[in-house]
């Protein structure tokens, strides 16, 4: 467990001992769970992507960009990527 503050954008940063201890690298996504109060942060699971591919494709090649993405966009572009 580690106390860490939220910066003025809502972002935290991990200690160094918690990425290292989990072998993180700079930019990799992360999954974030909520329940019951509590915040879990974990990797992402092979078989948790399989249901979107856009949102594969974003984690796997991240885009640069100012948009915010959000679940149901992600949606619509799937939506939208089976339309002919």
């Amino acid at each position: 467990m580690a106390l860490v503050k939220l910066d003025q954008k809502m972002r935290i940063r991990l200690p160094k001992r918690v990425s290292k201890e989990l072998g993180l690298k700079a930019r990799e996504s992360l999954d974030v769970t909520v329940r019951e109060g509590k915040i879990q942060i974990s990797r992402p699971k092979a078989r948790d992507l399989r249901g979107s591919l856009v949102l594969r494709d974003m984690i796997e090649r991240p885009m640069h960009t100012k948009m915010k993405i959000t679940s149901e966009l992600l949606e619509k572009w799937e939506d939208e990527m089976w339309m002919p």
